[in-house]
């Protein structure tokens, strides 16, 4: 109410994006942030986003699109509805049937029975019958041989025969070997032996003293005491006798001889510097 007590004078509606008319209920939330979030345009200026080189690649990408996506989106969902066309009339309403009902009149009414009964009551009383026969007239006859003419005649030979027989010439190669061995070490090592320590060895010892006293001291005696002091004497009289002179004669006389001749042709201009 007013100052004059009349009712308040009611403003007109005007429809906006965030009003609504009297008594209607109120938009949900979303549709009031989609509101709040995307302003409703004016018709002034440019969409969001777009602008010169927008408009320049989106025409071009819009007539591709219709010329060749276009197409061949259009092609595809033909091929698609031809395909399930021929599917649904050749082979939901024809081949099918056709043979569910060949399955149905041959194998569950026909080939099943057949070969359950022939399996039934002919192949397998006739497969019980050759299992029979191969256990009981085959395998156990052959297994009754076997055991009874092969296996325990085996067994007995290898324990009365073989292996006694095994044994025994074991212990016969053993002592033959034994005997072998002790024939052989009394007969031929021990002699050998013997002769080695016995009578090789100090002749040995006998041959090695005298080569020593007869050959080795002689002659480290005169090598020592004759040959030795005569090489000496030798060389001392070879250096006396003629290094020396040959020496001398080469140091003073020779020499200045080759001096002088040399200076002579130096003079003469013969030799050279």
């Amino acid at each position: 109410m007013n100052a004059n007590g009349d009712q308040p004078d009611r403003v007109p509606w005007t429809p906006s994006t965030h009003n609504n008319p009297p008594g209607a209920p109120e938009p949900p939330g979303w549709q009031q942030h989609a509101e709040h979030a995307y302003p409703p345009r004016t018709g002034a200026g440019p969409e969001p986003g777009e602008g010169c080189l927008y408009a320049v690649v989106r025409w071009p990408a819009r007539i591709i699109a219709l010329i060749v996506v276009v197409p061949l989106r259009l092609l595809w969902e033909l091929l698609r509805l031809i395909g399930r066309g021929i599917k649904f009339l050749f082979w939901d309403w024809f081949l099918h049937p056709i043979l569910k009902g060949l399955k149905i009149l041959l194998w569950d009414w026909f080939l099943y029975p057949v070969l359950r009964f022939v399996g039934r009551y002919i192949l397998v009383p006739i497969g019980n019958a050759i299992a029979w026969v191969i256990v009981h007239v085959i395998v156990r006859p052959l297994a009754f041989v076997f055991r009874h003419l092969l296996y325990k005649p085996a067994v007995l030979l290898w324990r009365y025969v073989l292996r006694p027989v095994g044994r025994a010439t074991l212990q016969a190669l053993r002592f033959a070997w034994e005997v072998s061995t002790a024939v052989f070490n009394f007969l031929i090592v021990r002699p050998l032996s013997w002769l080695w320590r016995a009578v090789l060895v100090p002749i040995g010892r006998g041959i090695a003293v005298v080569w020593h006293h007869l050959v080795v001291l002689p002659v480290s005696w005169a090598w020592r005491n004759v040959l030795a002091p005569i090489g000496r004497a030798i060389r001392a009289v070879w250096r006396f006798v003629v290094v020396a002179p040959l020496r001398w004669v080469g140091r003073h006389v020779l020499r200045p001889i080759g001096r002088a001749t040399a200076e002579v042709l130096r003079a003469l201009g013969i030799g050279g510097r």
